[in-house]
């Protein structure tokens, strides 16, 4: 499978948004949509991609988005590239509570490192789609 840069770049920002893609290789197009078993999923609106999908199961690719524990990883190893030990330790100690998540997006939205976590997440969802097209 090939793929343009900016088709790998989009990819890992629909992952990201928490969506599902689908890369057709005999057009090159990439389709996507929420995940059906999201308790807030609503398939009207997605019907006509989720039937073109089905009935052309064989010709596409499916990536998935990374699960709760690659996510929570990956607010770790944002934290340890950090150099600012001070801030570091207060993300690390923030993702030793009770919601993790909740925590680290609260101290990360109004920090100087706003920008920083997501080009870090921009590349690591790059990367993690990279590796679903080594192994197809």
């Amino acid at each position: 499978m090939k793929l343009s840069k900016e088709q790998i770049s989009e990819i890992a920002e629909l992952l990201d948004c928490g969506m599902i893609c689908f890369y057709h290789r005999p057009t090159g197009t990439i389709e996507s949509h929420p995940d059906p078993n999201s308790p807030f999923f609503d398939p009207e609106p997605w019907q006509d991609t989720i039937d073109r999908i089905e009935n052309d199961w064989g010709n596409y690719d499916r990536f998935e988005k990374m699960d709760s524990t690659q996510g929570f990883q990956l607010m770790e190893d944002f934290a340890y590239s950090l150099t600012d030990e001070k801030f570091r330790d207060k993300i690390i100690e923030r993702l030793s509570r009770r919601r993790p998540f909740r925590n680290f997006k609260n101290l990360i939205d109004s920090s100087d490192y706003r920008q920083s976590w997501f080009d870090f997440k921009k590349n690591a969802y790059i990367d993690f789609v990279k590796k679903q097209i080594e192994i197809k």
